[in-house]
């Protein structure tokens, strides 16, 4: 709808999940995923840092945005929205070995709060392939964004008590395993989480 009260006919829909810590996710149907921090203030003002909304109506099934363009009226997702639990053989599972890590594994996906122009490609993971314990102390290697095949920056040493890979070569670096089953693998690093599977 726009200022006038007219109806105008959207050919896109705009998707806001609100989460905990004053944190939001945003994205147009098929778009980017943005993420970030909002701030709502005295006059209602919703402030997405790069888009602002007027608050007109909050209600349990009903948000009533504004702004100078229109009025958009948001209700929950009701075609894509579940709620998913958990069975206990979906838990996550301690990582104890890096036995069980032993593969090639590609990131597929990645999650941050950071900005684009805060993130240093040549340092962000692009692969990671697990030998396993070797005679030259190396038991995986890990590459970076802009490594070639067959130069990767940095070698593993071990995984510690702490479920996290030791690394060292361009750089020393601690890489927090947070899951490895079920063909797939997840690791966090410099505010980053990497979403890894095995494509070969």
């Amino acid at each position: 709808m726009g200022p006038d009260s007219t109806i105008r006919t959207f050919s896109d829909t705009f998707y806001v999940s609100f989460r905990r810590k004053d944190s939001f996710s945003y994205h147009n149907t098929d778009g980017f995923i943005y993420n970030g921090t909002y701030t709502i203030d005295e006059d209602s003002i919703l402030d997405f840092g790069t888009a602002k909304y007027k608050i007109a109506v909050k209600r349990p099934t009903t948000l009533v945005l504004t702004d100078d363009k229109g009025i958009y009226v948001l209700g929950p997702d009701v075609d894509t929205f579940k709620t998913i639990v958990l069975e206990k053989e979906d838990s996550l599972l301690p990582v104890k070995n890096i036995d069980l890590m032993i593969g090639d594994w590609t990131v597929y996906k990645k999650i941050t709060d950071k900005q684009a122009e805060d993130i240093d490609f040549s340092t962000e993971i692009k692969a990671v392939y697990i030998t396993g314990p070797s005679s030259d102390g190396k038991q995986g290697f890990v590459y970076g964004g802009l490594d070639p095949n067959n130069y990767p920056s940095w070698y593993i040493k071990n995984l510690g008590t702490d479920q996290a890979l030791d690394c060292s070569g361009k750089t020393t670096r601690i890489i927090k395993v947070i899951k490895c089953q079920k063909g797939e693998m997840i690791l966090e690093d410099g505010g980053i989480k990497y979403y890894l599977k095995q494509f070969k």
